[in-house]
């Protein structure tokens, strides 16, 4: 009886000589356009059964079933399987699909080519999948340039924002040239209407989001979130789906009837959580940037909370000094710091205190002393303008990781006056 060692050589011999063989196998190679089904093993694959099912004729290389596996492996890696259809257990046989043009002339082992009706392989569930498939189906896409197709996007509405290094690698252009619809293929797989790419966010007082708008007229969506909608130009604004725990831990705070100034509100990010979900009585938004003030104005209107929300444009360092002894908790939402507007949030709380949620980027191992460096500021501060208060209780929310080691946080510090306390 052959050894173990020999039985593995053999099989490796008989391994080569199939991809050897295959490697030969065929004139003419097409790529395929929809994802296959690829079981574990052929063996489980059922007996077909045609009746009532959509069928198509198509060139297939006929092997036993047991060796089904090994051979359709080496048809992908030699680009032979016609992936557009599914494999056909035929009695003891797999028919797998092949493209048209391939010779089986230097096969060694049992097999034989026969037209066989073949199903239609279903269409990739999956949007990367169906992207991926979609670009693959394309004239002239190397395998190279496939290893490059965006594994990651955002959805708002029906745009799809890519990162900024979208379709950019070495090849691209050349294809995008070919096909000028070819973002209008790529909406279409993802089933949307509108593409964009993002761009680094400006380095400017208001953070201005930077989209270059590929297909479609507009940036305009309308995005629902924790049962109320937010709209905002896309390519104008930004908008941050990394900080949803935050909007939504905004929409659970005890706040009811409070009077909120948001002092960076942007588009309403955490000021529609606020009115509508936590009820508070009045949020005094403080906003620069016009496109973001119009979509806040907007979102106010489509929530019903428009009653209950002033809206204060220009610069909050200039804004805040109008609102001093007014709130009951001040949002700083802002990054990579809020620190220029904590002495005026400060003076913006009610004489005998309130609560500060301070957003701010910071090194993990530095959380704990940046935390209690931030609460002796703010009290610093207080006393400064005359205010004896003291810290009675404080909360940190991670947000995100915001880059390597570095943290979105946001302190929550309820400040009260000693004397109330007391």
């Amino acid at each position: 009886m052959p050894s173990a060692d020999a039985r593995g050589a053999r099989s490796g011999v008989a391994k080569s000589k199939v991809k050897h063989s295959v490697r030969n196998l065929f004139l003419h190679t097409a790529r395929s356009t929809m994802k296959p089904y690829r079981p574990k093993t052929f063996k489980g694959l059922p007996l077909s059964e045609t009746v009532g099912v959509h069928m198509v004729t198509k060139l297939c290389l006929l092997v036993p079933l047991a060796s089904g596996e090994e051979v359709r492996q080496v048809l992908v890696e030699q680009e032979c399987l016609d992936r557009a259809f599914t494999p056909r257990r035929i009695g003891d046989e797999l028919a797998l699909p092949v493209h048209e043009g391939f010779l089986s002339d230097a096969i060694d082992m049992e097999h034989r080519l026969e037209q066989v009706d073949v199903e239609p392989a279903p269409p990739a569930i999956d949007p990367h999948s169906r992207l991926y498939n979609t670009i693959a189906s394309l004239s002239g896409v190397s395998e190279a340039l496939l290893q490059s197709v965006p594994k990651k996007w955002e959805r708002l509405d029906d745009l799809i924002l890519f990162p900024k290094d979208a379709f950019q690698e070495q090849g691209w252009e050349s294809l995008i040239l070919q096909y000028p619809e070819f973002f209008s293929i790529v909406a279409r797989a993802l089933s949307a209407k509108r593409i964009g790419r993002q761009q680094p966010i400006a380095n400017d007082q208001m953070r201005t989001a930077q989209v270059e708008l590929l297909y479609g007229e507009n940036g305009w969506v309308e995005v629902k979130d924790n049962g109320l909608v937010y709209g905002f130009d896309a390519t104008k604004v930004m908008y941050s789906s990394g900080n949803v725990t935050e909007r939504h831990r905004m929409a659970t705070l005890q706040a009811e009837g409070d009077f909120v100034i948001d002092a960076y509100a942007g588009i309403g990010y955490y000021t529609m959580q606020l009115l509508v979900h936590a009820n508070v009585g009045h949020v005094h938004a403080c906003e620069i940037n016009p496109n973001s003030l119009h979509a806040l104005e907007w979102s106010a209107r489509k929530n019903n909370v428009h009653s209950r929300l002033t809206v204060h444009p220009g610069d909050n360092q200039v804004t805040l000094q109008e609102l001093k002894g007014t709130a009951d908790r001040v949002l700083l939402g802002y990054l990579p710091s809020s620190e220029p507007t904590w002495e005026p949030a400060i003076h913006s709380l009610k004489e005998t205190g309130g609560t500060l949620h301070i957003h701010m980027n910071v090194e993990e191992e530095q959380i704990d002393a940046w935390c209690d460096e931030t609460m002796h500021k703010c009290l610093q501060f207080a006393s400064e303008a005359g205010r004896h208060w003291e810290v009675v209780s404080h909360h940190l929310e991670k947000v995100k990781w915001y880059a390597p080691r570095i943290r979105h946080v946001v302190l929550d510090v309820s400040f009260s006056s000693i004397n109330s306390a007391s």
